[in-house]
């Protein structure tokens, strides 16, 4: 099992010649030992304190009777790690620390707490970005390293917060690099041996030196606990969303109309290459960016903007960043030699042309409505134009009604409800059927599961007759 670690405010301006002198802290010098190290960067590693709202029991209860009543709060608040990038008070975490979070707050390492305000944040990649309260001085400041150069077997130190205690550190090496997280849409996490848990989600991983070479986001844990194999968000695409996300808030994603896979020896040996470094092409799509470049299956991708593709999750990484309409050269291996192509990126549709498309894609009679959606049985079609990876069985969201149940409960367009009451979910009648048994029964909800991106979360949905 892999597990992620995640167990208003007015803004003082800072004067222009403060904010230009701020500046990192400084680094110990060459050869230091690592509790100099730790030292000397600890004042900038923070605990993140996210406040989520009153959780509406009712219809929980209502279904599942009096246990839930006993492990629901009326409010909660999750801790988790980050560390400030910046003297003017920007702080990096993980987005599944905040995600939920109807207000956030940073301790420091003096033990002050500071509101912040969330700045933007990005699933996919899980990083959040937070602007704390200004000061009339600098905060201290982490620097970024070179996690493109930091090899397997090199030394690491990890600092955050596990269950809640502040300024805790462990050490370890780098394990692996280009590691995949079960269904994680990333795929190019650094893999570390340092020991991290839960509430360490956010913190810097620090080089040798202590400059940030990787965000602490994950651990394979089959028991609950640490056994020796985490996962940190490389530095380099770190620090590509924070430069998105603090610019636009947001990360607009990019598509390319391409399938590909990881090069095995005999697959390069097949193919005339030196060495299977580099990614495959299966497949590209009709009318896409790939084909529209010239791209054909069979095809191998060995580097993007002249850096080299060692892994599958190297791609992803690169991705990630890519602009729409921008072009991209990529250096490619086709019959024998080398050719560079130029590749221009298509935005991925919103949310508003992503349920025109599904409502077109799927047949009119088959739609189900219910608390506000527009439900439809999935088909390859239709998981491939919502960007749901592989075929997963239930019922699509092809809509959602403004001010609907469904939309207060946090449903779009996309989401796939893949179960009812912890039962996968295989046909529309059996959906129906659950349906019209809680409401023959006087219940007022169905408990439901929803596929929300990488995430899939219980609720309970409205069954209001008439619908």
């Amino acid at each position: 099992m892999v597990r992620s670690l995640l167990v208003g405010m007015t803004m003082l301006l800072f004067p222009a010649a403060a904010m230009a002198a701020c500046a990192p802290l400084k680094l110990p010098p060459s050869g230091a030992k690592r509790s100099e190290i730790v030292a000397a960067m600890m004042p900038a590693v923070v605990q993140v304190l996210a406040r989520v709202g009153a959780e509406q029991s009712e219809s929980y209860e209502e279904i599942l009777g009096d246990a839930i009543r006993q492990t629901q709060a009326s409010s909660k608040q999750s801790h988790g790690s980050g560390f400030i990038i910046s003297g003017e008070g920007l702080v990096i975490t993980n987005e599944h620390v905040v995600s939920q979070a109807t207000q956030i707050s940073v301790k420091l390492a003096d033990g002050s707490v500071r509101g912040a305000k969330l700045i933007g944040s990005d699933e996919r990649t899980d990083i959040a970005v937070l602007q704390i309260e200004a000061l009339a001085r600098c905060y201290p400041a982490l620097s970024w390293g070179d996690s493109d150069r930091i090899a397997v077997g090199e030394d690491v130190t990890a600092v955050g917060s596990p269950f809640g205690l502040g300024g805790s550190v462990s050490a370890g090496i780098i394990s692996g690099r280009g590691r995949s997280l079960g269904n994680s849409p990333y795929h190019d996490f650094l893999q570390i041996d340092a020991a991290i848990n839960q509430g360490n989600s956010g913190g810097p991983l620090l080089d040798a030196a202590g400059r940030v070479i990787g965000i602490n986001t994950a651990i394979l844990s089959p028991a609950g606990g640490n056994i020796g194999i985490g996962f940190s968000l490389p530095a380099a695409v770190a620090r590509r969303v924070m430069a998105e996300l603090q610019a636009h808030g947001k990360i607009v994603r990019t598509e390319l109309g391409l399938g590909v896979q990881g090069l095995s020896g005999d697959a390069a040996e097949a193919l005339g290459l030196p060495s299977n470094q580099g990614v495959l092409v299966t497949d590209v799509a009709l009318a896409g960016p790939a084909q529209r470049a010239g791209l054909v299956a069979g095809d191998v991708i060995l580097a993007v903007e002249k850096r080299p593709l060692t892994t599958m999750g190297a791609l992803s990484a690169e991705v990630a960043t890519f602009e729409a309409g921008r072009a991209v050269q990529l250096t490619m291996w086709r019959a024998g030699r080398r050719l560079a192509i130029d590749l221009i990126p298509e935005s991925k549709p919103e949310a508003a042309q992503r349920a025109g498309q599904l409502a077109q894609a799927a047949a009119p009679d088959s739609l189900i409505s219910l608390a506000g959606l527009q439900l439809a049985g999935t088909t390859k079609a239709l998981n491939d134009v919502a960007g749901q990876s592989g075929v997963v069985g239930g019922l699509m969201v092809v809509a959602v009604s403004a001010n609907s149940p469904a939309e207060a409960r946090g449903i779009a367009v996309g989401d796939i409800i893949t179960g009812l009451v912890g039962q996968p979910l295989t046909s529309t009648v059996q959906f129906i059927d659950a349906v019209a048994e809680a409401r023959a029964a006087g219940r007022r909800n169905i408990l439901v599961t929803v596929q929300h991106g990488r995430n899939s979360v219980w609720m309970a949905l409205p069954i209001n007759i008439g619908e």
